[in-house]
């Protein structure tokens, strides 16, 4: 099976999209996945997502790749429309750092990804009152 790897960081920091890709790599290998193409973006261009949605188009990619489900979205309307793209695409979603895919853990990437919410908004508000 065919897959691609896509890696998003909100700045230019190279060794935590090294970490991503390594980490997806190792997923890839173990699940005997073949990584044809990395997308990346940094900060909130989108122009990575908007190439990996484009490629996912030709019948050349059965899989994306993420580390953690974050990558996707942090809004869950964001998330949402992207993995039904995906979807719509007939390409699988698999998340490395919780080692689910979407075809086999629909629900539990549902729940995850509202985790992946509330924590982000946590964070933020914790971060306002410092």
């Amino acid at each position: 099976m065919t897959a691609v790897t896509y890696r998003r960081s909100a700045t230019q920091n190279p060794s935590w999209l090294e970490s991503q890709e390594a980490e997806c790599r190792t997923y890839a290998r173990e699940h005997g996945l073949t990584i044809t193409d990395t997308f990346t973006n940094i900060g909130r261009t989108g122009d990575g997502l908007a190439d990996l949605l484009e490629a996912t188009q030709s019948d050349s990619v059965d899989a994306v790749i993420v580390n953690d489900l974050a990558r996707l979205g942090t809004r869950t309307t964001d998330h949402l429309t992207t993995v039904q793209r995906l979807h719509d695409a007939g390409v699988e979603i698999h998340v490395a750092k919780e080692r689910a895919t979407s075809q086999r853990d629909g629900l539990l990437v549902g729940v995850m990804q509202a985790y992946v919410e509330t924590d982000t908004r946590l964070v933020g508000d914790s971060s306002r009152e410092d």
